[in-house]
């Protein structure tokens, strides 16, 4: 026997073949999520709609919602100071209320330039829904990481979110004194929903 056919079957397909599949995988989820967002959109609209009454009724007060939908969308990060004199590699979480939003996966930002300015990939998750009741308000951190040949570099931010309001750009600053600030720009929409 040779050695081809003493390795398994997964060591013998072709890595670019494992590339097609992952990216497919990411491609259907993330087609999916948007489909489940704009279908429950769609809902919420349609119920909302006013309905023709019969009889001249006195009409109940308006009820304010007990709960808002809100979508909060990635637009743009505004990379101030990327870390190092090239670009340098970071990856970001964005949590909501203690619970993973979305994650942007590890790329090279630059600080100089019209590359300071960068915009979500295609590939990368940048919508998120989160549900919220009338004055609440909700924590949107995000942790940013990069990783270098001696140490990593961690920067962290916060900003409130509020379901009457729209959330202010988050300022990232890297932690212990090390270089790293980024600025996220999202756009809210915000739906009442039952």
């Amino acid at each position: 026997m040779t050695d081809q056919q003493d390795k398994p079957w997964y060591a013998r397909v072709p890595a670019i073949s494992v590339a097609v599949l992952a990216f497919l995988v990411g491609l259907t989820t993330l087609v999916n999520n948007v489909r489940d967002w704009l279908s429950d959109d769609a809902r919420a609209q349609a119920a909302a709609a006013p309905k023709p009454a019969a009889l001249p009724v006195a009409a109940p007060a308006p009820q304010a919602p007990r709960k808002t939908a809100v979508l909060l969308t990635l637009k743009q990060i505004e990379v101030i100071d990327d870390g190092t004199n090239g670009s340098t590699a970071w990856s970001f979480e964005i949590e909501g209320g203690g619970e993973e939003l979305f994650a942007l996966a590890a790329r090279d930002y630059v600080d100089t330039g019209t590359d300071a300015i960068a915009l979500p990939r295609t590939s990368d998750p940048s919508i998120a829904r989160v549900v919220l009741v009338p004055g609440q308000e909700m924590t949107i951190k995000i942790t940013g990481r990069a990783s270098g040949l001696i140490s990593s570099t961690v920067a962290r931010g916060s900003a409130k979110l509020r379901a009457d309001g729209g959330l202010a750009p988050i300022r990232v600053l890297a932690e212990g004194g090390k270089a790293g600030e980024f600025v996220f720009h999202f756009a809210t929409v915000a739906t009442p929903q039952d």
